[in-house]
Parts: C-alpha cells; structure tokens; sequence
C-alpha cells in the first residue's frame, strides 16, 4: 500500500480561551493556509477593439483599490486544534500569533512542526 505524505504550511492566526460545557477552560489555536487573493478576471468582447484596450487598464486598477477584491492575501483555515489548560500548561514552547507550523498527514498519522 502506497502511503502518501501530505504537508501542509500553515499559520497561527487565533488563540483563544473558550470554556467546555462542563465550564473548564479550553484553549482554541486555529491555523490557517495565508494565499494570495487571486486577480479579477475580465473577458473582452469579441473583437474589443481599441476601446476595450484603452478602459482595461482602468478597470483592473478600480478592482485592485476595492476592498473586499483587491490583491491582498486571504486566510484559508486548514487546522483547529483544542487543549485543556492541563495539555497547554505541558507544551514547552507555546505557538505565538503570527508563527508558522507545518502540518504533515502520513497514513492515519497526523503531526504539527514548527517551520
């Protein structure tokens, strides 16, 4: 049987402590895959024609000023992991905001590195 490996570059972008249930405090560490955000795609009509060459440039430069399409860089979530207090007190180094970890799937093993 072929056992593939899988990894996977992630980030830590939330830390939270939330409560179980049973009232006893979990920590929430999410990690998430940072990409850029792909272009607008723009289709010129058949035969654009000179206008068509002339108004591109101007529309690609209004669709990378919007907000919500410009060319930033978007969080895709690939991982959330939850601790007791207990597990988390045992960690030596804690992951901090911002810090980068790879992900590696072989087979029905999973395990999380720092980068």
């Amino acid at each position: 049987m072929n056992n593939m490996l899988v990894k996977i570059k992630a980030v830590l972008v939330g830390k939270n402590l939330i409560k179980n249930p049973w009232g006893e405090k979990i920590i929430k560490l999410e990690f998430a895959e940072e990409r850029e955000m792909p272009g607008p795609i723009i289709v010129q009509p058949q035969g654009g024609g000179e206008l068509a060459r002339e108004i591109m440039p101007i529309i690609t430069q209004i669709m990378k000023s919007m907000p919500l399409t410009g060319q930033g860089r978007v969080s895709i979530p690939r991982l959330t992991l939850f601790l007791t207090e207990e597990e988390w007190d045992k960690l030596i180094e804690k992951p901090e905001i911002g810090e980068e970890i790879t992900i590696t799937v072989s087979g029905k093993n999973i395990s999380i590195s720092k980068t």
